[in-house]
């Protein structure tokens, strides 16, 4: 019997225990429901939708608590969509001026503002509570938006002031704060080119500590390397995706990053008398525009800051439906089971895919594939130009793996000549010289855009390089095309790289120039 990919996920979460009803509860939050509350043609909360939260494929029951630190620019904790229940508590302190828990940080009752040095992380920027409310708003209140989370609350950790700086040693501590009184998924949505040693060993203690530690990618369009916090060790860079499903054009890309989430008009709380988007003078914004809603207490924002606080509140649902999951098990599963985008497989554009969490909740953290290409290097050696291919190919069940090559579409040189005359050639011309080639038994010409194996692979490979090739020789075999197409196929697994390589002349004359310089 074949079942629809939908049904076969189901009785996978009926088996494993997840769903109480087949049917999902819907929030009662007018958000959660409504569209085109600022001219747009998509859901208000269009994030929730496409990722099928409160569907009804989706469990309906509570799951454990799952505290979630946010380390940004704080909270608006009067917000009306923001109860109580839903902010973090100390239970180990007292409000009486006396560290009572020996933590070295006296009244943190509800985190900590690591900017002041005090008690209150106030949010008077509004990015933080933007972030806090995708994660884990008041849900079926009947007011205002739905949470990614309903289990999720949220602690509050300051690190940037007004206009959003922060500094390294700050925001170091503040992950070493999280990690010490129990948060599970720390959120990082902060910019920056440049990350100190200090805030890698604290993303390392997170890690093995069993913390989940979700940073943004970035949005300058740009290779994914150059922003700072990716390269936190064990960190899930996400990257955003616009609401027609494909990459935001001003996300970053590379190897560093591992999915997308919807990053593009993301509905949330807004922070009183805030409007950061603002802040940053942007040349085509109004002032006000982003603010939605009759009293003005909600805000949409496109970044990939955004996209990282719904991977978080994603994270946070699954922990709390799968509690026995680790840190690392959770973001296994939340790539391995991404949605792919084009191009196929795993790529430096879309990293593992689109963030899908019906995917996620019923994914196995032990059927792990680790199948991609991470970065091309030129090497010249004797006047003969190389290029290097780096990646890995690893499987829980490894049968072995393949790398193929073609040029890509439309690449292959053409001589002038040629060119006129496969204009002249009429379609009608073109089909009876097919209808006598068959009829002759002529075998038809080889496709020179097919795919061509350079490589097979009968052993798991690791980390590190995977191939090195004499670029003239895959030139001559591109029909003398340097602009390829790679594959990389293990299994049911793909990873996939364009690369367009310049004249080996051309090379070796700019490194001769370089070198009488």
């Amino acid at each position: 019997m074949n079942l629809p990919g939908a049904w076969i996920i189901l009785l996978g979460l009926l088996v494993a225990g997840l769903l109480s009803s087949p049917v999902a509860a819907q929030p009662n939050d007018p958000f959660a429901h409504s569209r085109g509350s600022w001219q747009q043609d998509f859901a208000d909360q269009w994030a929730l939708e496409q990722q099928r939260i409160y569907a009804d494929i989706a469990p309906n029951r509570r799951g454990e608590r799952v505290v979630v630190a946010v380390i940004d620019t704080g909270l608006d904790f009067g917000h009306e969509d923001l109860a109580g229940e839903k902010i973090w508590r100390n239970t180990r302190e007292q409000k009486n001026g006396r560290d009572d828990d020996n933590n070295g940080f006296v009244d943190d009752l509800v985190g900590w503002n690591f900017v002041a040095q005090n008690n209150n992380p106030i949010d008077e920027s509004g990015h933080g509570t933007h972030i806090a409310g995708v994660i884990a708003a008041c849900t079926n209140n009947g007011l205002g938006i739905a949470a990614f989370s309903a289990d999720a609350v949220i602690m509050p950790l300051k690190v940037a002031n007004f206009v959003g700086q922060a500094r390294s040693t700050n925001v170091a501590a503040a992950i070493y704060y999280a990690v010490d009184h129990g948060a599970a998924i720390i959120n990082l949505s902060l910019g920056g080119e440049l990350i100190t040693e200090l805030e890698k060993e604290a993303a390392r203690y997170a890690a093995e500590r069993g913390v989940l530690l979700v940073v943004s990618a970035g949005n300058r369009g740009m290779p994914v390397e150059k922003h700072g916090y990716a390269g936190l060790p064990e960190a899930l860079v996400v990257g955003a995706l616009a609401p027609n499903g494909d990459r935001a054009g001003f996300s970053n890309f590379g190897a560093g990053l591992h999915v997308l989430a919807p990053g593009v008009d993301i509905l949330s709380l807004r922070a009183r008398d805030t409007d950061f988007i603002a802040l940053s003078d942007p040349l085509d914004y109004i002032e006000g525009a982003a603010i939605v809603g009759e009293e003005g207490n909600y805000y949409r924002a496109t970044g990939t800051s955004f996209a990282a606080a719904v991977a978080s509140g994603v994270a946070a649902k699954l922990k709390s439906m799968r509690p026995e999951l680790s840190a690392h098990e959770i973001k296994t599963v939340m790539q391995q089971r991404a949605a792919d985008i084009t191009p196929p497989g795993i790529d430096q554009r879309s990293g593992f895919g689109g963030l899908d969490y019906i995917a996620a909740l019923g994914g196995d953290p032990y059927q792990t594939d680790h199948v991609r290409f991470t970065q091309a290097d030129l090497e010249l050696a004797d006047k003969t130009l190389f290029v290097r291919l780096f990646g890995q190919v690893e499987s829980s069940d490894f049968q072995g793996a393949v790398l193929s090559m073609r040029p890509l579409a439309g690449s292959i040189p053409v001589a002038e000549s040629d060119e006129k005359d496969k204009r002249k050639r009429s379609r009608s011309r073109e089909r009876e010289e097919r209808k006598k080639r068959k009829k002759e038994g002529d075998e038809p010409a080889a496709d020179p855009y097919a795919w061509q194996v350079l490589v097979e692979y009968d052993q798991p490979q690791p980390p590190g390089e995977l191939a090195r090739f004499n670029i003239d020789d895959l030139t001559q075999r591109a029909g003398g095309s340097t602009q390829w197409e790679l594959m990389l196929t293990a299994g049911q697994q793909v990873a996939s790289m364009t690369l367009a390589m310049p004249q080996p002349e051309e090379f070796i004359e700019e490194e001769q120039d370089e070198g009488d310089e």
